[in-house]
């Protein structure tokens, strides 16, 4: 009997020990513990040393999101040296959010909301101390109410673990220089395309790069106090929720998929219902993390879309196919691992970093060939629009020779009308001016024949303009001139005075201008040389014209006898009035002193 008592006891301690020494190191401490399940998560250190712990054999436990239970792990540590040893016990879980090491009768309290400010690991880590030849049990309590209840148990030597979490933060440094990268890289292109898809890639960078660094333990060891890191973990279907709609949005951008209505329903379901179970899901509400489940499909259904607008010829489809495949893959392993199912970290411990950093690399190049596709677009509808452009300038060119052939052929039409008009005008006046001579010299009063004489000056001084100027002659430096010119010679035959006359025209007019002011110096110079120089031999008649500021100015002065009272109302000079103030709309003023001087200023027609 007593021998069956040593037995046992031998069976229940030594035999069970994990033996270690001053060389051991990575040792799987999981698969040679035992566990148990705290269903109520009520129990302590006292109640659970008399419960029945069940062996296992596995170096990783993942029992899923379990926010109501506690994991227990019993473990035994024997030094098998002749010296005190110091190792350093590492829980490969950056995300458990308590963890509690019962060694002896100390307690050390340790986990994602409960990170000291002297640790400067991604991972829990525990000092285990243990004496020559000491053999001591350890228990240690795992419990996460949002996350997941995940565990790897792994005993270093200091360097050894010293060596490979370097190598750890080297590799998480090396994927979020890449990732942060590509996103200022996308985002410079953002800002000077101001298209949609690099807007929705970038958000989804950063929505990845916020998902690693609270995954992998950096958000709570370098940026986020105890107090936030509590929030963010009650909020952690949130921003899993905002890498699923950046993800919906930049497939649909990207693919366009907008146009295919049946293709784009389940995305818009997951747009629509993605945001209201993030807030049914914080703190455990209404959801716990099991509901991301939910979006397992969404995955393969992305992956399905790719190869399915592949087929239809959507060209960079390809790129999707291999990106989203590795991406939707590595985030199903994720999930698998989460809920305890499988765990792809046993063989591929960065699989997560590596399909993220190949994806956004691969999709970065996906969307410079993006740009390059839509250079290749913008150059032949440029080529398809210079060619249209030639096309209608030909057109045009077309359209406007037979314009303006139709126009010169109106306008040779109308400049023949215009002479036609020109010479019947002519004539007729001829005819008028020839029928009021042969009335002058039928006439037996002289003062009828002065009246004549001077109703033939007036028609004649039109006529006149009709003889000198055509449609090509308007606009001649000397047109203006010359009218004035014709009109003093013609009233010059009529009388046998020796009159001088001296002319200054700084500036032409206009047709009708020209007409009423050759209606006015026929009147006043008919007026100075019947009546000025009577008895005088040395008449002298000034005539300018000059244009001031906005006016026009037409002087005509004489050195002769000055107007007589009686003659201010004559019908000549009411004809130049009515002239100048009702056809012209300007102002006349007349001054006797010395001779007579006429000024009339009117404004220039614009």
């Amino acid at each position: 009997m007593f021998r069956i008592y040593i037995l046992f006891i031998l069976i229940s301690t030594s035999l069970y020990a994990i033996n270690i020494n001053g060389l051991s190191s990575k040792i799987d401490l999981l698969s040679q513990s035992s566990i148990y399940i705290d269903e109520t998560n009520s129990l302590s250190k006292h109640d659970i040393v008399n419960k029945e712990f069940i062996p296992n054999d596995k170096n990783i436990i993942g029992l899923g999101f379990q926010p109501n239970k506690a994991l227990w792990i019993r473990f035994n540590l024997k030094n098998t040296s002749e010296v005190k040893l110091s190792k350093t016990l590492e829980l490969a879980n950056a995300i458990t959010e308590t963890i509690i090491l019962y060694d002896d009768e100390e307690v050390t309290l340790d986990g994602m909301l409960n990170i000291k400010e002297s640790r400067d690991t991604l991972h829990p880590t525990f000092k285990i101390t243990i004496m020559p030849n000491e053999e001591k049990v350890i228990y240690i309590k795992l419990t996460s109410k949002i996350s997941s209840l995940t565990s790897e148990l792994i005993l270093w030597n200091y360097d050894s673990f010293a060596y490979n979490h370097f190598k750890h933060k080297t590799y998480i440094f090396i994927f979020f220089a890449i990732i942060i990268t590509l996103l200022l890289y996308n985002l410079m292109i953002m800002v000077f395309t101001k298209e949609k898809v690099y807007l929705y890639y970038t958000l989804y960078l950063l929505s990845v790069i916020f998902f690693q660094a609270n995954y992998l333990g950096v958000a709570q060891l370098y940026l986020f106090s105890n107090e936030i890191s509590i929030i963010i973990c009650k909020a952690s279907v949130i921003y899993v929720s905002l890498l699923i709609i950046t993800i919906v949005l930049f497939t649909r951008e990207f693919l366009n998929i907008s146009q295919f209505k049946k293709l784009d329903k389940p995305l818009k379901f997951y747009l629509y219902i993605t945001p209201l179970i993030a807030l049914l899901s914080y703190d455990n509400f209404l959801f716990n993390m099991n509901i991301i489940l939910l979006f397992l499909p969404l995955g393969l259904y992305i992956v399905f879309i790719s190869f399915y607008l592949l087929l239809k010829g959507v060209k960079q489809a390809k790129y999707y196919v291999v990106g989203w495949s590795i991406v939707i893959v590595s985030l199903i392993f994720t999930n698998l691992k989460t809920i305890g199912f499988f765990d792809i970290t046993k063989y591929f411990a960065y699989m997560n970093e590596l399909s993220f950093s190949l994806e956004a690399l691969l999709f970065s190049i996906a969307l410079a060939h993006r740009i390059k596709t839509l250079n290749e677009q913008k150059n032949e509808l440029d080529a398809k629009l210079i060619s249209i452009q030639k096309d209608e300038k030909n057109k045009l060119q077309k359209i406007v020779y037979e314009r303006t052939k139709d126009l010169e052929e109106s306008l040779q039409e109308k400049d023949l009308l215009y002479r036609e008009l020109n010479h019947r005008v002519k004539n007729n006046l001829a005819m008028v001016i020839s029928l009021i001579k042969l009335q002058i010299s039928n006439a037996q009063n002289t003062q009828t024949k002065e009246e004549l004489l001077t109703t033939k000056n007036r028609i004649d001084s039109i006529s006149k303009l009709y003889e000198s100027l055509n449609l090509h002659e308007i606009s001649t430096d000397k047109s203006t001139k010359d009218y004035f010119q014709n009109i003093e010679n013609n009233i010059r035959i009529n009388f046998d005075e020796n009159v001088t006359t001296k002319y200054l025209v700084e500036c032409n007019l206009g047709l009708e201008q020209l007409i009423y002011c050759g209606l006015i110096v026929n009147e006043l110079l008919t007026n100075s040389f019947k009546y000025a120089f009577i008895n005088k031999n040395d008449g002298l008649i000034d005539i300018s014209l000059t244009k001031e500021k906005n006016f026009f100015v037409l002087i005509i002065k004489d050195n002769g006898r000055g107007f007589e009272k009686n003659k201010k109302n004559s019908l000549g000079l009411t004809i130049v009035r009515t002239l100048v103030e009702k056809q012209l709309y300007g102002t006349i003023d007349i001054k006797s002193d010395n001779g007579t001087k006429i000024t009339i200023e009117w404004k220039k027609d614009d």
